[in-house]
């Protein structure tokens, strides 16, 4: 029985010889490779940062915290006026209507 030989198992190479990479040709510069991102993606990156650093924040303003703990404590809301209670009362009730 006789094999021919099968496919391109006479070119194998043997490990001592290389085989230099075939070079192909192209319109493009080497190395000049751009991006160009959309005023798209700018504004949402803008908007992910701006939501980060809110994250981030305290939602508590502690010097107010503590001005409004002092007044409470000299006695200062003790005797608030008929009219700034109205307004109170009236917002905490559209409140409720929304």
């Amino acid at each position: 029985m006789v094999i021919d030989k099968i496919g391109n198992i006479g070119k194998i190479l043997r490990p001592d010889q290389s085989q230099s990479p075939k070079k192909t040709h192209s319109s493009e510069k080497s190395g000049a490779d751009t991006v160009n991102i959309s005023a798209e993606a700018l504004k949402a990156q803008e908007k992910a940062q701006a939501e980060n650093s809110i994250r981030k924040t305290s939602d508590i303003r502690h010097e107010r915290v503590q001005e409004v703990k002092n007044k409470l404590a000299n006695g200062d809301y003790d005797n608030i006026d008929n009219e700034i209670l109205e307004k109170v009362a009236e917002k905490i009730a559209q409140s409720f209507i929304r």
